[in-house]
């Protein structure tokens, strides 16, 4: 089939243009241009090896030996090359051959250019695309944790109407419209639904939901969606309904691309993948295999996060996610997985923390789509429930979430900075940001401590300060950091100093909880106490030290939990009009909601703890949203809450100081864009690397040189 399409393409330009393939060999061509005095000088390679690039120079070579008056080589692949080529070109041109890669995209941009390529488009179209499309075999491929094909179609529905719900228009409508689309999606004039047959499609997409609501939504969406030349037509005379032609053609391009975003998804997987397993390094096609599976794995947990972000709206406890507990929902499921679940949840990391733009793209949208979904099967008005949430909301930040906002002024770009746009989007939403008085200690402290690191990094023990790292890992100058850390804080109050600065660039500020947590309870001060205690207690064996600081530490950390919990109480009681919230990135937070049940019982109040991925879900998918001007919702993160530089090796620290002193001669920008390569190159050759792998770090390694 490529053979025909790549002919028919190319035959308007080289009318002369012979095939020459055949089952005996073609001598490293499929085709060439016929002269009629002498040996042909241009010459045709039609290719879908995945690994183009061993299929180019194998074909240069066997031309160079076998066809010496070719001078040049058009080489057609079905893979996406583009500037990746640009090194085999220049070398076959050293040895005067012109080779002329054609990919992928170079077909698509030319399917309509003549008469002879757009109907070999339609064909190929018809033999491949609309079997897939039109008899809905797509659902087999996309939405796999679904059991349902209806339910498959109405969760690719939601996913693809993604872009609708950036405008002004209302959640709920939106995504009845989605609905009531997937209910049509195979209609025609011909074959159209009555009002009651689309309302019965609607409510077995959403058995748990009050059927007369659902009902009375799915005809003000057909109403809205059967205006003047909208996607739906209404025929009066049966009064049925059935999608348009033009609509139905565009459901199945959407379709198609939105099969093409699970490739890029595939193709980072596969990167993300590499390494772990030497069995699958050294097996591409063994390797694409298991980034199949691992996007299954992906899908699943994506659903699953969306119902757990459901589940904790209505009053359930938010659930931070780690690479274990990755791992063991990995190894519950039925997947043909060569990766051990450790090893799988480490590729799923790794793409979640550092995607391309169209694999991020993709998966926000299918884990909205997937929220959207288990949102709607609880209560059809998502757009009322989700308005609730953070109305009026305060937040409160743990040291956890501002040393990384400090780490992410290091990033150039300032698209990049992950939880800098994340509380940016926030404030802009009508959300107020706070810390306490112990919290800006804290920092001031850690600043101090990597600073302490630089004069005694030889006799420190336990783990190397975070911000020493993140500046470290950036490529700068060991010797600049006083200077940079300055940028921060002063010598006389540095206290008083952050304060400003997180008010200034971050819109946080300074409100203590002591005075509301000293009046809490006992037993729920004594359980919090506990609990962080017992923390530290881990940690100290750990280490085998006891900090001097650590009674402080527990001090703070439950003047946040406890005050926040206690103004919650002079608030509101529904878990879905709590208005504050304790913003954190500590993994021992994540399991307080559980461990004050198990201490205080049934009447335990609700954790304030809140994930910054919680938060971002809220954002993109809530009316709040719509309030930001921060712009597009998609840069607001995933997933941060895996792990920030706690246990970056010093190797890789000395790494970056050797190479920057290697490259001492050069200018700034030159040094940092090779620390940056060393460390790259120091992880790919470690075959534990992933374990240093971390959603700020890979941000930071990726933005120096923009």
């Amino acid at each position: 089939m490529f053979e025909r399409i790549c002919s028919e393409f190319l035959v308007s330009e080289f009318p002369d243009l012979r095939t020459t393939a055949s089952a005996s060999g073609d001598k490293g061509r499929d085709g060439e241009v016929f002269v009629i005095d002498g040996e042909a000088q241009t010459a045709f390679q039609y290719s879908v090896a995945v690994d183009w690039r061993a299929k180019i120079a194998d074909t240069v070579k066997k031309v160079r030996a076998n066809l010496p008056a070719v001078r040049r080589l058009i080489m057609c692949s079905s893979q996406e090359i583009g500037a990746q080529g640009d090194d085999i070109k220049a070398a076959a041109w050293k040895e005067g051959l012109q080779v002329d890669i054609r990919d992928r995209n170079w077909f698509v941009e030319r399917s309509a250019t003549s008469v002879e390529r757009a109907t070999a488009s339609e064909e190929l179209s018809n033999q491949l695309a609309d079997p897939l499309l039109h008899e809905r075999g797509l659902v087999e491929v996309v939405a796999t944790p679904l059991s349902r094909e209806q339910n498959r179609v109405a969760m690719l529905q939601l996913a693809m109407n993604s872009t609708d719900r950036a405008t002004e228009r209302g959640l709920t409508k939106t995504s009845f419209e989605s609905l009531v689309t997937a209910a049509l999606v195979d209609t025609t004039a011909d074959d159209s639904r009555s009002l009651a047959d689309v309302q019965q499609t609607v409510r077995g997409f959403l058995p748990g939901a009050a059927a007369h609501q659902v009902d009375a939504l799915t005809q003000s969406a057909l109403t809205r969606l059967t205006v003047k030349r909208g996607p739906v037509k209404h025929r009066t005379d049966s009064d049925t309904y059935h999608m348009s032609f033009d609509d139905a053609q565009l459901w199945r391009a959407s379709a198609a691309e939105y099969l093409l975003d699970q490739e890029e998804v595939e193709a980072d997987l596969v990167a993300g993948a590499y390494g772990l397993n030497p069995k699958l390094d050294a097996d591409f096609d063994a390797l694409k295999a298991e980034a199949s599976q691992l996007r299954r794995a992906l899908e699943i947990l994506l659903m699953n996060r969306g119902e757990s972000f459901v589940h904790s709206v209505q009053g359930g406890e938010d659930i931070g996610a780690s690479i274990d507990e990755l791992a063991e929902v990995i190894g519950g499921l039925d997947l043909k997985l060569v990766l051990l679940p450790t090893e799988a949840a480490r590729a799923i990391s790794n793409v979640l923390e550092a995607p391309s733009d169209r694999t991020r793209n993709h998966l926000v949208r299918v884990l909205d789509a997937y929220t959207l979904f288990a949102f709607l099967q609880q209560t059809p008005d998502v757009q009322k429930t989700l308005a609730r949430v953070f109305s009026g909301g305060e937040i409160w930040l743990d040291t956890s979430a501002i040393l990384p906002l400090l780490g992410e002024t290091l990033i150039a770009d300032p698209s990049k900075r992950s939880l800098t746009n994340l509380l940016v989007a926030t404030r802009e939403s009508g959300i107020r940001l706070f810390v306490t008085s112990g919290v800006l200690e804290e920092v001031v402290s850690h600043l101090d401590n990597s600073l302490l690191y630089v004069r005694m990094a030889r006799e420190w023990r336990g783990r190397i300060p975070f911000i020493y790292t993140a500046y470290m890992m950036s490529g700068r100058a060991e010797s600049m950091l006083r200077d940079w850390i300055s940028n921060f804080r002063g010598d006389e109050d540095p206290v008083l100093d952050v304060d400003e600065y997180l008010r200034h660039h971050f819109g946080i500020r300074r409100k203590d909880l002591l005075e509301l947590s000293e009046k809490a309870p006992t037993d729920l001060r004594g359980a919090v106490h506990e609990l962080w205690a017992e923390r530290h207690r881990q940690r100290r064996e750990r280490k085998g030290q006891e900090s001097p600081n650590t009674y402080r530490l527990i001090s703070h950390d439950v003047e946040n939990v406890v005050g926040v919990i206690q103004h919650r109480r002079r608030t509101s009681d529904s878990p879905l009009g709590y208005n504050a919230w304790w913003l954190t990135l500590d993994s021992t937070a994540f399991s307080l909601g559980r461990w004050l049940k198990d201490n205080l019982g049934k009447d335990a109040p609700a954790s304030p703890v809140l994930s910054p991925d919680y938060l971002s879900q809220i954002l993109r998918l809530g009316p709040l949203r719509r309030q930001s001007t921060h712009g597009d919702s998609t840069l607001l993160p995933m997933s941060l809450s895996m792990r920030l530089f706690e246990n970056v090796p010093p190797e890789l620290i000395a790494i970056a100081k050797e190479t920057r002193e290697q490259y001492a001669d050069f200018d700034e920008l030159r040094i940092r864009r090779e620390v940056r390569d060393a460390l790259n190159r120091a992880r790919r050759s470690r075959s534990d690397e992933r374990n240093y792998s971390t959603t700020l770090e890979s941000e930071i390694l990726q933005a120096i040189a923009d």
